[in-house]
């Protein structure tokens, strides 16, 4: 029963592949616009980022606003696609079945999944995001990130150690989309292999 209701799923999902490969594609490019030009950025936090805020409220989003106009712009993210299929992995493992977290279904973990498609030099992190259907509101959200202690997925978007990312974004059962971007210093494609470092917040939004 449970394979029949994720083939179902996965059905239902086909129609929004190409649009998520889309967004996807425009998810790095507004991490990378917020990375090389954070002053920029910090004006655009502070007129849509009160859409944004939870528990913490105005504060949230004033203290990501501070952090973007002291910021130095980092060089961009290289789009690499075996960190896409990574994070497409974890999409199509946990998006059908409304799962969340980092921890896929059969107890793997970001840097298991990374295992299987490649091997990741340096440090390696990843970023969730549950319910936002647009490249802007995802990457405002995970900035702001309201309610993460030690703000975790912006230190992932402005660790000047990556080099490199890949995302992918789907259907979600509970939430109705998702986005998962990974990041790496460097990505070897088809050399599995030990993990070296690794930086990895588990906590969501």
């Amino acid at each position: 029963m449970k394979n029949l209701i994720r083939v179902l799923a996965l059905v239902a999902i086909a129609p929004f592949t190409a649009r998520s490969s889309e967004l996807s594609e425009q998810v790095l490019a507004e991490i990378n616009l917020a990375r090389t030009a954070p002053q920029q950025y910090a004006q655009i936090v502070a007129s849509q980022g009160g859409a944004y805020r939870g528990g913490e409220g105005d504060k949230a989003v004033a203290e990501a606003v501070r952090f973007l106009e002291k910021s130095r712009p980092l060089s961009p993210l290289a789009a690499s696609n075996g960190m896409s299929s990574i994070a497409l992995s974890h999409v199509l493992e946990m998006g059908p079945v409304g799962g969340r977290g980092h921890q896929s279904a059969n107890g793997s973990q970001p840097w298991d999944r990374m295992a299987r498609f490649g091997r990741f030099v340096g440090q390696a992190g990843e970023n969730i995001d549950y319910g936002n259907h647009g490249a802007r509101a995802i990457v405002i959200r995970l900035i702001v990130d309201d309610g993460v202690r030690g703000r975790g997925h912006r230190k992932n978007i402005f660790n000047p150690s990556f080099r490199v990312a890949g995302a992918a974004s789907g259907f979600h059962a509970t939430y109705g989309s998702m986005c998962v971007i990974d990041f790496a210093g460097g990505f070897v494609e088809g050399e599995p292999g030990k993990v070296a470092t690794r930086s990895m917040p588990f906590s969501m939004l």
